[in-house]
């Protein structure tokens, strides 16, 4: 029976490679999808290990809130540490460390890079803590003296020598290039362009004076990082203090929040393209059942169990999906080429390196493609093990009818399940996404069921026009889809969900403009807004010199930052009432927006 079934697979290997191609997409992405996010978790774990390398703790203020979506708030600290930090038994030395907003600017008056990713910091002067290299120039010496990032300097066409205008918390700065440097191998830290300046001036420009973001420390000889951060711990009592290896695990965890939404994005494609395949795959089996039922029925005759025929056309979908999946995850590790170079066009740039096969990825794309395959190929095979040996001998008389009680029962019952729970997904809460997905998913399945039931009468009327527009070959292919039910609707199944993605797309994409559009248009009257495109702040002064033009009716500055309320972090906007309430249409239903003081606050009527 095995070399009948690997006779029957070598006379049929085009279509089944054909086959083979609906599970490859899916196996692709998925692949794909592992090998990029653990390509870029490598990519910057090795990077950031490189970076702290020798720094064996670090010194920082107590975080006042924590988020799940932004990084954590945390106080700068006391220049007068570093000297405290360095008489702790078992240091060697101790840095400060600023880092803040800090935006590079060209002859032309153009942003340098991305403002969001913009950053500036002090040039360490401790030979191990500091990440950067010199590629060309020195180090800054005077606080009118700056280094920048190689990849800025590509960007920008600086050299060592120019000038260039930085833009920081104190204002516009015109400042000369004396050095260019390297993020330990990378042009940048991610897309972000950074400039290096002298403590002093770091500290003036981005910060203020005698205060540091944190303090790198390096532990003698002989002085474990843990022990060294107890030791700390201790005389710094109200500091937090951690280790460098707890600040590569950090950092591991920010890169791995950010490729989330990324990563679940490529697997949902992956998915929808195994669940594409499955119906694919059933079709085929089910055409070569039918095809095959005389052959099925001589294998019985001859002493075949239904097990083994069973078997052998389960074993056929086996082989199908073991080949997809080899086949895609080869081609996963160009998808995953193919995505880093698309993410460097968007401006995300990830730092050189090799990629990542995991064993992990290897193992879950090939069980994924042959469970795949043969989860879809359970049904066919079921019905070519049912074939009785007396069929051998006489012309097979097949039920195309489709139609059973039993079918339009179970088919509008998995209909009846999925419209429920896409309906209680939308209507009771908009956010259970993963209801939504598995409810249209279910409907999608119980109309396949359905579809051998409707597809004779739908074919009957929609083939109507047929013979008189195309004569007989129109009367031919209205004739051969009423003929088969099953055959017309497992054929409409795969394109069935092809066409209902393009619609959802479309859709979604429509409401979401629309709602957005509408959103804006109904609360945001204004007819400008002034933004720095980063988290970095504008002048308090700004909105009261515009508000002073003839040519400006009314202007408002806000702030926006995050606040603990009832043990949760809550988003908090800071407004002038007298103001805001001229630009922005907040729809308040109690109150008034001009009562609001400092000893006060309006919340949203849910709340």
């Amino acid at each position: 029976m095995l070399k009948t079934t690997i006779s029957g697979l070598v006379a049929r290997k085009l279509r089944l490679f054909a086959t083979a191609l609906a599970v490859l997409l899916g196996v692709a992405f998925m692949a794909g999808t592992f090998v990029l996010t653990d390509t870029i978790a490598k990519t910057f774990h090795d990077l950031f290990g490189s970076v702290y390398v020798h720094t064996d703790a670090v010194v920082r203020g107590r975080a006042a809130l924590e988020s799940s979506q932004f990084e954590a708030q945390r106080p700068r600290v006391d220049a007068t540490l570093v000297r405290t930090v360095a008489g702790v038994p078992g240091v060697r030395a101790a840095e400060g460390n600023v880092f803040d907003y800090a935006q590079l600017v060209n002859e032309q008056g153009k942003a340098v890079g991305k403002a969001e990713s913009a950053y500036g910091l002090n040039w360490n002067r401790v030979g191990g803590l500091n990440p950067f290299t010199l590629v060309a120039g020195r180090a800054p010496q005077a606080d009118d003296e700056i280094v920048i990032n190689r990849a800025g300097a590509d960007q920008g066409n600086f050299a060592v020598g120019d000038s260039a205008t930085v833009l920081v918390h104190a204002g516009p700065q015109r400042l000369r290039i004396v050095g260019i440097v390297k993020f330990g191998t990378a042009d940048s830290i991610a897309s972000g362009n950074g400039v290096l300046f002298t403590q002093a001036a770091a500290q003036h420009l981005m910060a203020e004076p005698g205060k540091f973001d944190d303090i790198s420390v390096v532990a003698d000889q002989g002085v474990s990082q843990e022990q060294l951060r107890d030791r700390l711990a201790v005389a710094l009592p109200g500091a937090d203090v951690v280790t460098g290896k707890a600040m590569v695990a950090e950092n591991d965890r920010t890169v791995k929040k950010q490729v989330k939404g990324l990563n679940e994005a490529l697997l949902a494609f992956a998915l929808i393209a195994l669940f594409v395949g499955s119906f694919i795959i059933y079709n085929t089996f089910s055409i070569l059942v039918a095809q095959r039922g005389r052959e099925m029925a001589l294998l019985r005759a001859i002493g075949a169990s239904r097990r083994q025929v069973l078997g052998s056309v389960l074993l056929e979908a086996v082989v199908v999906g073991l080949i997809a999946a080899l086949l895609g995850v080869a081609a996963g590790v160009g998808v995953a080429v193919g995505l880093r170079a698309l993410l460097s066009r968007f401006g995300i740039e990830i730092p050189a390196g090799g990629i990542v096969l995991a064993p992990r990825t290897v193992v879950v794309s090939l069980l994924t493609g042959v469970l795949v395959s043969a989860a879809s190929a359970v049904l066919p095979a079921r019905k070519a093990a049912k074939a009785p040996p007396i069929a051998a001998m006489r012309d097979l008389d097949h039920n195309s009818s489709g139609w059973s009680r039993r079918r339009v029962v179970i088919g509008a019952a998995v209909t009846a399940a999925g419209v429920t729970a896409v309906s209680l997904g939308l209507l009771l809460d908009p956010k259970r996404k993963l209801l939504v997905a598995l409810g249209a998913a279910t409907i999608f399945v119980g109309v396949a069921v359905l579809g051998p039931v409707i597809a004779r009468p739908v074919s009957r009327l929609l083939g109507a026009p047929l013979p008189a527009l195309k004569g007989m070959p129109g009367t031919l292919a209205r004739e051969n889809a009423v003929r088969n039910p099953k055959r017309t609707s497992a054929t409409a199944a795969a394109l069935m969900i092809g066409v209902s993605l393009v619609a959802f797309i479309t859709i979604f994409g429509a409401s979401t403009k629309k709602s957005l559009t509408a959103d804006i248009d109904k609360t945001f009257t204004s007819d400008f807004l002034i933004d720095t495109g980063s988290f970095a702040a504008l002048s308090p002064e700004l909105a009261k010199r515009l508000a002073r033009l003839p040519e400006v009716e009314a202007a408002s500055g806000v702030r926006a930052n995050m606040a603990e309320f009832d043990g949760a972090t809550s988003d908090l906007v800071a407004v002038d009432p007298a103001s805001y309430g001229r630009i922005i249409d907040l729809g308040i239903t109690e109150g008034r927006l001009e009562d609001l003081d400092t000893d006060g606050i309006a919340v949203l009527d849910t709340v």
